[in-house]
């Protein structure tokens, strides 16, 4: 199981099910959604013992999201979560 670094550092499971909701609330269809989760996981490190880091997961979601719906990338990228 690949674990994940959030960006204060601590790290939790990998779950792909975050990737698919957030690029849904994006503006993404479930179907774009889908793509894009898939992209991110076939690009995961071979070893799961290396933790997968925050802004690299979300490098990857603009740039597969960029070409699957540019407007749900636009949102996705201008999103910030409240503090």
């Amino acid at each position: 199981m690949y674990k994940f670094m959030k960006k204060d550092g601590s790290l939790e499971d990998f779950d792909r099910n975050k990737i698919v909701a957030g690029v849904i609330k994006a503006g993404a269809s479930p179907e774009d959604a889908e793509k894009v989760a898939a992209a991110v996981e076939a690009g995961l490190p071979a070893d799961a013992a290396v933790p997968v880091k925050y802004l690299d997961v979300r490098a990857k979601v603009l740039e597969v999201l960029g070409t699957v719906n540019p407007t749900a990338a636009t949102a996705f990228a201008t999103y910030q979560k409240p503090a």
